[in-house]
């Protein structure tokens, strides 16, 4: 009698290269956003009490917020907004409710009024990062773009103020990390992101009418979107359905996402205003005002600039200064030079490379870059290098991709990418005590002062 055995069954073999090429990625889908928020941080906290006095607009935005937090009114168009302090009522009120929760925070105080423009500071750096890897799917371009942001000297200097512009720049951006993930996604998961685009919109425009613009422009493009749906939409074949399909989720989505989120959010951002006694007729009033007060704005202060200027970095603004006999404390809210300058050029030059490749990404560049810079040439009012803000993180993408691709060709395009790199981040930190306070004697000042346009 035989005994036959039975082959002993052996399992699967685990694919451990895959598991930790998994675990890696799970790792920098987290590690990364942090360590550019905490990157942004490392920056913008050191001497952020000092001075310990309102600095430039500070002197509306900060002074406002306390009185929404004290309870005093703080909506009145009696006095004219160029009394120092004044109440800020020229524009919506969100910049000013997010640095009275600072001031909740922290107190009625230069950290109060501040921390809120850190801490979005820190966040603003993460939706850069995020929508420049939803644009480039390259996380070194991603990471780079961001690095590069936070080498801007604007950047940091709005980012260590109480005030609105960087507020405005995370929105839209926001807004437009939606709408690219709008765009791209199957129809039947298209709401969710649109309703993401019209909520950022939304408080980008509670922030600073400014940001019409982008929600006009964004709005454009869906209109046109629905309108080729609907011309491939008019047959009986496959494609013709899914057109059909993708329009219905448009006309279901888009209305709500755009025009009753936005506005919502609009409406709400003026809680605190009806819940201390005011009524629609003083809401109406108060749009009347604001809207004159932008429209006759005709002065020229010595800082403002053109909007050609701006990517030239051709004049900054004084925030502040402080000289003494022998030295001098400074916020200089300008523009990192080198950063600047290639910029447009580098816009154009991703523009021709995308075009024909990738749609999506071309059309979110262009709407970002453009929409957000070349409105402002048709702006009745005196315009600053700061309204250029929302506009450089999509300058800051392109030149990652240009520099990124140099980096992949090697040799000579790898040892000038780096070379470019390396002096961003040293003209970055050779004007930083121009944008943090940090005293300079007349001597290092005037070695610092690169364009007579600065003085």
């Amino acid at each position: 009698m035989s005994t036959t055995l039975a082959p002993a069954r052996v399992g699967a073999i685990p694919d451990i290269r895959g598991e930790v090429r998994r675990h890696r990625t799970r790792l920098l889908t987290a590690a990364v956003p942090l360590a550019i928020a905490a990157l942004a941080l490392a920056l913008s906290l050191p001497r952020l009490t000092t001075p310990p006095n309102y600095v430039f607009d500070e002197l509306y935005y900060a002074y406002t917020a306390g009185m929404y937090v004290s309870g005093d009114e703080a909506y009145s168009t009696a006095v004219p907004p160029d009394h120092d302090p004044a109440i800020e009522w020229t524009h919506p009120p969100m910049a000013k409710l997010l640095i009275a929760g600072g001031i909740l925070v922290a107190g009625d105080n230069p950290l109060g009024w501040r921390i809120a423009s850190v801490v979005f500071g820190a966040a603003g750096a993460v939706v850069v990062y995020l929508l420049a890897l939803s644009l480039t799917g390259s996380r070194a371009a991603s990471v780079l773009a961001a690095g590069l942001l936070l080498m801007d000297g604007l950047y940091l200097v709005e980012s260590r103020t109480g005030m609105s512009n960087l507020f405005v720049l995370v929105f839209t951006n926001a807004a437009l990390l939606g709408f690219a993930r709008a765009l791209t996604v199957s129809p039947e998961r298209i709401g969710l992101p649109l309703m993401a685009t019209g909520l950022s919109l939304g408080l980008g425009i509670a922030t600073k009418w400014s940001s019409v613009a982008l929600t006009g422009l964004i709005g454009l493009v869906v209109c046109w979107r629905m309108a080729c749906l609907w011309r491939l939409s008019r047959g009986d074949d496959t494609s013709a359905v899914a057109a059909r399909s993708e329009l219905r989720a448009y006309l279901r989505s888009a209305p709500i996402a755009l025009i009753v989120i936005p506005l919502a959010v609009y409406l709400a951002s003026y809680l605190h205003f009806w819940l201390t006694g005011h009524t629609w007729a003083d809401f109406v009033s108060l749009h009347r005002d604001m809207l004159g007060y932008h429209r006759n704005l005709d002065f020229a202060h010595r800082d403002s600039s053109p909007w050609w200027q701006w990517p030239l970095a051709a004049r900054g603004v004084w925030y502040y200064v402080d000289e003494r006999r022998r030295e001098g404390t400074f916020v200089f809210a300008n523009g990192n030079p080198l950063l600047y300058w290639p910029m447009v050029v580098a816009v154009a030059w991703v523009i021709i490379d995308w075009w024909g490749k990738r749609s999506t990404a071309l059309l979110i560049l262009i709407i970002g870059f453009f929409g957000q810079w070349l409105p402002w040439a048709f702006s009745p009012r005196g315009t600053f290098i700061y309204h250029f803000l929302p506009a450089v993180p999509l300058g800051c993408m392109a030149l990652a991709n240009v520099l990124t691709g140099a980096w992949r060709q090697g040799g000579a395009s790898r040892i000038a990418a780096t070379a470019y790199t390396l002096a961003v981040i040293a003209t970055f930190a050779w004007f930083f005590p121009l944008y943090t306070t940090i005293p300079l004697s007349s001597e290092q000042f005037d070695l610092r002062i690169w364009l007579p346009s600065w003085q």
